[in-house]
């Protein structure tokens, strides 16, 4: 029996696998990230070939990429660090929420390296699975918890009206 049940599993994580490296990407727009009077990193959101629906979008119920060109010539770790910090405190829907992520958070944060002039990090998020973060095609960190992932994209898709309609262009010039 127990063997059957890691065959099964076997079977299910490498079609998970084969399933999320065979996404068709199509980049539907970007924008400039703001932050405070520092406009720290170009940001371009991807979604699946085919998909139409904002709504699930914002909702985070489908994959999504994120690949974040940085802009600035040099950040160190501890501005990077802060950053995040402040961009996801903003987006979690409650306190409590980030107070009760802030493992998960610091684990996150952590990871970030300083950047040097156009530095580019690539976020691919399954609904399932979480965002993973990629470096230099070398993945850094992955993600977990279905709230601090809500809020990371959040604090993309909704941080201005303008990056909002930016992100969202192709997908608004359809409908």
């Amino acid at each position: 029996m127990n063997k059957i049940f890691q065959i099964l599993l076997l079977i299910f994580l490498t079609g998970h696998v084969v399933a999320q490296n065979k996404t068709q990407w199509v980049a539907i727009g970007e924008g400039t990230y703001n932050h405070g009077f520092i406009y720290p990193y170009k940001i371009k959101l991807y979604v699946p070939k085919g998909f139409r629906d904002i709504e699930e979008l914002k909702l985070g119920l489908i994959p999504l990429k994120f690949k974040l060109k940085w802009l600035p010539i040099k950040l160190s770790g501890n501005d990077i660090q802060k950053m995040f910090r402040e961009q996801l405190k903003e987006y979690f829907s409650t306190k409590e929420g980030f107070d009760l992520s802030k493992n998960i958070i610091s684990r996150f944060l952590k990871k970030l390296p300083a950047i040097k002039k156009y530095d580019e990090w690539v976020f691919t998020y399954y609904p399932d699975v979480g965002s993973k973060l990629y470096i230099h095609d070398k993945q850094i960190h992955h993600l977990v918890g279905a709230e601090f992932n809500r809020a990371l994209i959040q604090s993309w898709l909704n941080k201005s009206p303008v990056l909002t309609s930016n992100l969202l262009n192709r997908l608004l010039k359809v409908q």
